[in-house]
């Protein structure tokens, strides 16, 4: 906090912070040592609680502040968070604790540096810090009563939650609820005497008291006569880990309709060692649409508050295509040191503990400019890695980690949530969703995109049934952009491959099928080692050749627009009837593919 005198009470202004990635300063620390006090809804205060103020003699102020950032305020907050405590009691101990870990996690500081308040007028830049913040933290100790300046400041926050739904953090430090809800005890002799001084009307008094009945009753942290040996900073840590979640900052966005990805986080976890003082390197790869992205912001999320240095690169494939592998690198170094100009990574952060998830990576290089490898980070560094393409993972095996596809049960859940908005269809549905699980085959992405459509629709069966049939021979379009991707990817044989097996080889004999690309001049061992890395095929344990329906369908459409629709100058066809048709009707010109 800094030495702003012996007395009185200080307020902290904690400032809103933005992020170009999602890369800032942490905190850490998890254990919680308050007892939360019970909680009563309902919140009483006076309009006018912040009238009549004076300082009472020997206190003195002091605020958190901004000096130097120049950042703008988000979502219309000027500040983030506002603590109110008197200084002699907490300054010194607690409340240093927690300014340092809000420091930490890279909140900006306003500080105003006035020793002493003088006056009865309640400043306007504090009045404005209260309303403004989205958080009011109001530190309860025995002496805070005795501070007016405290006083008009608790009531000032009931009035900003009754009007605005600011949320109220109290905490009690060395004395109980009740004392503070009721006003017994210390809170009593203290109105005693401000009324015996005869400088408040009671009405004033009344606005205050009703303010600390209001929030004395709000579910807490209770820290009041519970552990002889109080470990502050400890707390400290907890509780502004709390008020980050609240706030929500610096947490990668997911979507709120998740499910059964628990077990997924949770296996990765135990592989990432995050208790560790390893470092780590983890590859997370599937099919497109799996949930790779997902899985890795929710181990983010869990993992960032317990590194100072953190960054998010997503879309890597895209953007080093638009700006270059350089930008990244750049784009890495500025997030996490905050500096300009492109350094060596290994230079500048192998003494560096690091959290850092790189989204997307699809080439080789991306992860030698990026990563290099355990050597470029500092110790107990944890780097997530997703990628379509296992290849580009030079990671040991027992560091990589496939993302399967959802179970029947897994997939009606999620397509409900979507379809729905509940984790069951409506039972005049039933049959409909069964069909479109099917169709999706388990893949999150099919699940969601053909749910929300099928939302979209409406309750009118027959249009349900008109679509499902559709989205059985042709994938949503958003299933096929995200999905061709990695179509994309392939070189002009690994695509042949992918056409023959998506038209024709599904469930073939891996052997049978390298014969047969052996004779047309192919390199079948080679490109379907890549077909499998990128998660486009699999090979079952009957050594037959796997594809999912939504990359078969994709496959298929691919032809079919080549053709112009037209079946005869289709290059691959895989109906037996309409092929036998094309065979006795039209002189079938030869391919190097069979029909």
């Amino acid at each position: 906090m800094g030495d702003e005198g012996a007395e009185g009470r200080a307020g902290v202004m904690v400032t809103d912070y933005e992020w170009s990635a999602c890369c800032q300063l942490s905190i850490s620390g998890h254990t919680a040592m308050g007892e939360r006090s019970r909680e009563i809804d309902g919140v009483e205060a006076n309009d006018d609680a912040a009238a009549n103020d004076e300082t009472t003699r020997g206190a003195s102020s002091a605020h958190t502040s901004t000096e130097g950032q120049g950042l703008a305020p988000s979502s219309g907050y000027d500040y983030e968070v506002f603590l109110s405590f008197r200084g002699p009691d907490t300054r010194a101990a607690f409340t240093d604790f927690l300014y340092t870990r809000m420091k930490d996690a890279g909140i900006r500081v306003y500080k105003d540096d006035e020793e002493l308040r003088v006056g009865e007028e309640f400043a306007p830049e504090l009045l404005q810090a209260v309303n403004q913040s989205k958080i009011s933290i109001p530190i309860f100790s025995k002496g805070y009563p005795s501070s007016v300046w405290c006083l008009k400041e608790v009531a000032q926050m009931v009035e900003c939650q009754k009007i605005s739904g600011q949320k109220i953090m109290p905490i009690f430090y060395d004395v109980a609820p009740s004392e503070v809800r009721h006003q017994t005890g210390g809170y009593g002799e203290a109105f005693r005497s401000h009324k015996n001084k005869k400088r408040h009307d009671e009405k004033t008094m009344q606005e205050w008291k009703d303010a600390l009945t209001a929030v004395g009753a709000i579910n807490g942290w209770n820290l009041h006569g519970k552990w002889e040996n109080r470990r502050e900073g400890e707390f400290a840590k907890a509780l502004t880990e709390e008020v980050f979640q609240k706030l929500k900052k610096a947490y990668l966005a997911v979507s709120d309709h998740l499910v059964s990805v628990d077990n997924h986080v949770d296996a990765i976890m135990i592989m990432m060692g995050a208790q560790t003082s390893e470092t780590r390197i983890i590859g997370i790869h599937g099919m497109g649409g799996i949930g790779k992205t997902t899985i890795a912001k929710l181990i983010y999320n869990k993992l960032l508050l317990d590194f100072e240095y953190r960054c998010f690169l997503g879309d890597i494939r895209e953007t080093s295509k638009r700006q270059g592998i350089q930008f990244l690198q750049k784009q890495l170094i500025r997030d996490i040191l905050k500096i300009d100009g492109i350094k060596i990574i290994k230079e500048m952060l192998s003494d560096k503990r690091v959290l850092l998830l790189l989204d997307d990576v699809d080439r080789t290089e991306h992860m030698d400019a990026l990563v290099g490898n355990h050597g470029w980070f500092g110790k107990g560094s944890k780097l997530i890695i997703t990628t379509r393409n296992k290849q580009v993972l030079n990671v040991p095996e027992e560091d990589l980690y496939e993302v399967g596809l959802m179970d029947p049960y897994q997939s009606l859940q999620l397509f409900s949530k979507h379809a729905f908005r509940r984790d069951s269809p409506l039972d005049e549905y039933i049959n409909q969703s069964k069909r479109a699980v099917e169709i999706a085959g388990g893949l999150p992405l099919a699940l969601e995109v053909i749910g929300s459509h099928l939302g979209r629709v409406g309750q009118d069966k027959d249009m349900w049934d008109a679509e499902l049939e559709k989205l059985e021979r042709v994938p949503h379009d958003k299933v096929q952009s995200k999905l061709k991707i990695s179509f994309d990817a392939l070189d002009f044989r690994q695509q042949h491959m992918f056409f023959d097996i998506a038209c024709l080889f599904i469930e073939y004999d891996k052997n049978i099928l390298v014969h047969f690309w052996d004779e047309s001049n192919f390199y079948p061992k080679v490109d379907m080692k890549v077909l499998r890395n990128m998660s486009l095929i699999k090979i079952n344990e009957y050594n037959e050749v796997w594809m999912h329906d939504q990359l078969r369908d994709l496959g298929r459409e691919i032809i079919l627009k080549k053709s112009g629709m037209q079946k005869e100058k289709q290059s691959r066809v895989w109906d037996p009837e309409e092929g036998l048709d094309l065979l006795t009707r039209h002189n079938v010109k030869s391919s190097p593919s069979p029909v």
